[in-house]
């Protein structure tokens, strides 16, 4: 063989492994139920926040101001607590329609590494303002 060939073929290789490696990465959202079916294994929940029954969101800066908890519930009715060590809440949590949680399960809650909100749909009162004043 040819060195160049060899070359090709050692670029195809390293390129075949990085490929492998970055699809260790992808994931699929799961339900609170599988999540729960999973403790430990990295997950990414999609779910709304829950206060039915008086649930809230526990946050105190002045206690543990890096210490967030609140229930969530997901569109097959699956609930569970959510703890998140990273800080205060995200903006506009309450307001939100959904979010995406990034974490793993235990036995007793979500253990949460990342929080995506949804945002909510802020700009609807605007809009139904301005299409009532346009008629």
């Amino acid at each position: 063989m040819k060195t160049s060939h060899i070359l090709i073929l050692v670029v195809i290789a390293v390129g075949i492994g990085i490929l492998i490696s970055m699809m260790g990465d992808l994931s699929t959202y799961d339900t609170i139920d599988s999540a729960k079916a999973k403790p430990g294994k990295f997950l990414h929940l999609i779910a709304k926040l829950d206060t039915a029954n008086g649930k809230h969101i526990e946050y105190d800066a002045l206690k543990n101001p890096n210490y967030l908890s609140f229930h969530v519930v997901d569109s097959l009715g699956g609930s569970t607590k959510v703890v998140y060590m990273k800080g205060k809440p995200p903006t506009d949590m309450e307001r939100s329609e959904r979010m995406v949680l990034k974490g793993k399960m235990t036995d007793s809650a979500f253990l949460c590494d990342d929080i995506l909100i949804k945002c909510p749909s802020k700009y609807k009162e605007e809009k139904a303002k301005i299409s009532t004043a346009a008629n």
